[in-house]
């Protein structure tokens, strides 16, 4: 069956929300390296910014993205007890602030999603939940391509279940009025997009940025080796003539 719509991710797929990731790292730091010492407690700032990247990095691995959780993971390390809920929050909405202001859109991203939108595809954005209700939302608004999309999913906010839950997908696809079979998924984490869309019984196209020796884990019908190669290898798959 024709493809009429396309379902993008949001980080690493159309924004590069990685490459300065150290800024909301830094800022982080900063301030609680100021809670400490307002609190008499001896910190060294390059100490506590190692903390906090070794802790995003854990927390990545182990797919704990509540930056909350990895703020108190901090402080548990530390051996400080009693930070005030409304500082923990704090230091989660200054991160998001600070990725929002440092992340930048890939090159090309607007030129491809205007074309597809004038040559009458369906559009639509899924991306999981930044665990701080509201934050995907403005992120994606403020990076200018909201403009491009009929419609938007925050998996684990518009519906109960993240990625790889197929339930996000599905939802999607709802909104755009459209069956599994006429879609396809752009993302680049093959655990959550692909394996996601697959469960779905959706099409995928995924962006290996990483030349993933683990291979093709998850059945993506094409792959793309970085975003400057997505238009070539989605306009081929969907026989698109550019």
């Amino acid at each position: 069956m024709k493809k009429i719509g396309i379902i993008f991710d949001f980080d690493g797929t159309l924004v590069d929300s990685f490459s300065n990731r150290i800024e909301p790292h830094k800022k982080v730091a900063e301030l609680i390296t100021e809670f400490l010492k307002k609190r008499g407690i001896k910190a060294n700032y390059h100490n506590i910014l190692e903390k906090v990247i070794r802790t995003e990095e854990e927390g990545e691995k182990r797919v704990t993205r509540s930056r909350d959780e990895w703020w108190k993971q901090i402080f548990k390390e530390l051996n400080i007890n009693n930070v005030p809920e409304d500082f923990v929050t704090k230091l989660t909405n200054v991160y998001w602030e600070t990725l929002r202001d440092t992340t930048t859109i890939y090159q090309g991203a607007p030129e491809l999603l205007a074309e597809l939108k004038q040559k009458g595809y369906k559009l639509g954005l899924l991306s999981d939940t930044d665990f701080a209700p509201g934050w995907k939302e403005k992120r994606f608004k403020s990076s200018g391509l909201a403009k491009f999309f009929d419609t938007y999913v925050v998996a684990g906010e518009t519906t109960p279940e993240p990625k790889p839950s197929p339930q996000p997908f599905l939802e999607v696809i709802k909104r755009l009025n459209l069956k599994p079979e006429q879609v396809i998924h752009v993302g680049d984490n093959q655990d959550t997009d692909i394996k996601g869309a697959t469960a779905a019984g959706i099409d995928s196209l995924w962006i290996d940025w990483q030349g993933n020796p683990s291979g093709n884990r998850y059945g993506a019908k094409a792959i793309a080796k970085g975003f400057p190669e997505l238009k070539d290898i989605l306009y081929k798959f969907l026989g698109i003539q550019k």
